[in-house]
């Protein structure tokens, strides 16, 4: 006897959606719709090393323990 071997109708619908998704994203039809960019700049006097936070974090420390 031989076993039919039924697939799923909502499993192959899923994949093919899932399959034109992907084949319309890579064509350029979405064109970034699943994407993100950031745009962010960065100064150098934004960035804070680690030795100049430990700086900070031990001056505010004293500064509190200092208080009356």
């Amino acid at each position: 006897m031989e076993t039919s071997h039924h697939i799923s109708f909502a499993i192959l619908t899923f994949t093919v959606l899932a399959a034109g998704a992907l084949l319309l994203e890579h064509t350029g039809f979405f064109a970034g719709a699943f994407r993100t960019e950031i745009l962010a700049r960065v100064d150098a006097g934004d960035v804070v090393s680690v030795g100049e936070a430990v700086t900070a974090r031990n001056v505010d420390a004293s500064d509190k323990s200092s208080a009356p």
